[in-house]
Order: structure tokens, then sequence, then C-alpha cells
């Protein structure tokens, strides 16, 4: 097992500045593969957004056009300017739970609203589940809510609102709600919850894509490597392109340590979508351990062009830059990478530590 994968197991908070994705885009790409105009309902997050009530409200950026648009009195004037050092912070701590828990002291949050992909705010959400101290008090297809713990945990009868909204459409729309809604109680630590309605999807679309995959999910988390492997199949049986699926397989594909086959298939998705920053972090890591150490360079180097653009920290990005230019042997970029990740002010005193014993070792061997 190489270093680089030794230190994704130990150091849980990587500062990964992803950028924000456009809303399900998944889901959009399908609707619009099979020639259905997309329902609102499905798409955007009408329905959260209808009932979210707060006095001082967290939210990631891809929540903020739709807050914009449907619920302005939840925002602020500083939410408003994007250049204000309230919104760069909100963007920024999706990624950066310490950055988090300083915001809420300052501004003393009684909701938080995340929406979109849950890969786009793992390392926040994943926070929240550990510590415990910020229930989940709404889910949908499209967003989760949190509310400071009150002692009610939420279940799925809490879920019958967003039913009852979605009854009107069509039973594929109602179990792709489903479905999507599961995927992020999966990703929230809520599996019986996220299984419960994953069997509703089924059963109301007992070909949907999107079920499979998430069923396929489920049994990733719980290492059922070949009912992962099966569920896939379904959903690719169902959707040969179904990106969703695909990017699934890879995560199977990786686990099950079959790096050249999950680093052939991932670039096959980064050609697709050269743009989708949680895509190509992936995609660097399964490169580095199929030993394709150019892509893992090129991957990383986009992403920390991306980041760079709109103002966010690096740091994270440049430690694993570093460990891949000591895959090639290029002791001189691997120093400057590390050297680099110090510089940035928000980089953890652990992963500082890191950064520092490889530039050590590199100049012990080098003679730097």
């Amino acid at each position: 097992m190489t270093r680089l994968l030794d230190f994704l197991r130990t150091h849980r908070r990587i500062l990964l500045a992803l950028a924000a994705v456009t809303i399900l885009a998944a889901v959009i790409v399908a609707l619009r593969g099979s020639g259905r105009k997309p329902d609102p309902l499905l798409t955007t997050p009408t329905l959260a957004l209808e009932v979210l009530q707060a006095r001082s409200l967290y939210f990631n950026s891809v929540a903020r056009p739709w807050l914009g648009e449907q619920r302005p009195d939840l925002l602020t004037a500083e939410d408003r300017d994007e250049t204000s050092e309230r919104a760069r912070g909100l963007t920024q701590a999706v990624q950066n739970p310490k950055l988090f828990r300083q915001l809420d002291r300052r501004y003393r949050f009684d909701a938080l609203l995340l929406t979109g992909d849950p890969s786009q705010f793992k390392p926040l959400l994943d926070h929240l589940v550990e510590t415990k101290d910020w229930r989940l008090s709404y889910a949908d297809h499209t967003s989760l809510v949190f509310r400071r713990d009150d002692g009610k945990v939420w279940e799925v009868a809490d879920f019958a609102p967003v039913r009852a909204r979605m009854k009107e459409t069509s039973s594929r729309d109602q179990a792709t709600a489903l479905a999507q809604t599961a995927v992020k109680l999966l990703a929230a630590g809520q599996p019986a919850a996220g299984r419960q309605l994953l069997d509703e999807a089924v059963h109301l679309a007992p070909q949907l894509p999107d079920a499979a995959n998430g069923l396929a999910i489920y049994h990733l988390g719980r290492a059922e490597w070949r009912e992962a492997a099966a569920q896939l199949e379904r959903a690719l049986a169902a959707d040969r392109k179904f990106l969703p699926a695909l990017a699934t397989k890879t995560q199977l594909l990786y686990g099950t340590k079959r790096y050249n086959e999950a680093y052939a298939l991932s670039r096959e998705l980064v050609t697709k979508m050269p743009d989708d920053p949680s895509l190509l972090f992936y995609h660097a890591k399964i490169a580095h351990e199929a030993h394709a150490y150019k892509a893992e360079i090129e991957a990383l180097e986009k992403l920390i062009a991306l980041a760079e653009s709109e103002g966010r920290p690096v740091g994270g990005y440049q430690l694993y830059l570093g460990q891949a230019y000591a895959a090639t042997g290029d002791a001189e970029r691997s120093i400057d990478s590390f050297m680099l990740a110090l510089n940035d002010a928000d980089l953890p005193a652990d992963q500082r530590a890191f950064a520092r014993e490889n530039i050590a070792r590199i100049k012990k061997r080098t003679g730097f």
C-alpha cells in the first residue's frame, strides 16, 4: 500500500477546495437524454426552500442562486455579495470543518442548508455526522437541512410532505426523487432510511438506474462487493451511459483493488466531464494506484488551477501533488509542491508535519 493511501486513511480532514457543481446534473442529463422536459420539483430545491426557516442560515455555494431567486429573505447583505468575507467563508467551510466552527461561533447558525451532490460537501457532512451536535431535520432529493440538536431525529415519516408534493408527478419521477433522497441519506449516515426509500423507488420503477445505483452505493458502504456489482449491472443494463452508475463503478473497482480497470473507466468519465472537481480528484487518486503518475499530476494541477482562479486554498492538493512528483522521481518539483502546501495558512498542523517530513526525507535522499 502506498504512502498516499496511508495518508488518505490517517488524515480525515483534507483541505480540498472542490468547486460547486450544477445541482443534480446527472438527473438533468438523464432527463434531457430521454427527451422529457425536467420537472422543476425534481431538478430544483423548491420544496426545501418552501419550508426552510432560519434566523441565521449557513448554506453552501450551490444553494446561493436558488436562495436569491426563491428565498431572498434568508440572505444577509453579506450573503448577497459573493466577494464578502462571510460569503467566501461559507463557500470554503464545506471542505474545512474547522472554519465552519469558527464561522458558527461568530454567526451562531440555527440551520444548515446543504444543496446538491453530497460529494461537494463531504468533509463538512462527515463532521456533522461524527460530532452529533447538529441533527438532520429535513431531507429531499436536492437538499439536506440540519439544525442544532433538539433531541428529534429525522425519520422516514418526516418525508411525507415531500412524498405528497411529488404525488402528481410520474411514477418514474417519484422513484427518481426517492432514489436521490436515499443517496443523500446514505451520505448523512442514515443507511436504514436510505435503504427503505430505495426499496420504494424500485417498487415504483423497477428499471430505474438511479435506484439500482443507489442500492450499489448502499452495498459499497457495507463492503458488500458482490451485491454492489449486481446492482451496478442492473443500472447499466437500463442505461449503459448512466454517468452516476459509471462513477460508482469506479469506486467498486478501486475498492476491490482493480486499479487499472478503475483508471480506464475514470479516464473515460473525466473526458466527458473534464471540469468536475470531484471526478478530477478521484481520478488522481485512482491514477496514483494504477501508477499513471503523469495523469495524476495533470489532474491535480488542473484542480489547483481551478481553485486558485476562484481564490480558494490549495494546500491539500499541493500535498498530493508533492507525493505524485516524488513517485516519478522528480525531487525538485516534489519539494516545491510540499513547500507551496506549507504556504497555505489553513493547512492543519498534522498535514504541515507530513509535508515537512517528506521534504526532509527527499532532501536526505537526494542531497538537495
